[in-house]
């Protein structure tokens, strides 16, 4: 589940390749929206990770960019940090802080 907040956008649940394709419409879709206000990806509650979860939040920040906003991430599961570094993309994405406790999905 994806929604927005209070200048965040809130993302729930697991972000794999069985849920990525409604997730990356329903966030490029927030990001796309001219009265956009959010700046924050906050990922607490997502539940796990695989390697779907890169395209889905690139996706997100390049929709968020061409619409003229920018984005962070913020409680980024231990995992995504991981895949992040692996794939070599830890300086593209806006990580916030270290990996969020006890999130090793």
């Amino acid at each position: 589940m994806i929604r927005e907040s209070d200048g965040r956008i809130l993302v729930e649940g697991p972000i794999t390749m069985e849920t990525a394709a409604g997730l990356l419409e329903a966030g490029r879709g927030l990001c796309r929206q001219s009265d956009f206000s959010a700046h924050v990806i906050d990922l607490g509650g997502v539940a796990g990770v695989d390697s779907a979860a890169l395209a889905v939040v690139l996706a997100w920040m390049r929709a968020a960019r061409e619409a003229g906003h920018v984005l962070t991430l913020e409680n980024v599961p231990a995992q995504l940090h991981s895949l992040a570094s692996l794939y070599d993309l830890s300086e593209v994405m806006p990580l916030s802080g270290t990996p969020a406790a006890g999130s090793n999905a």
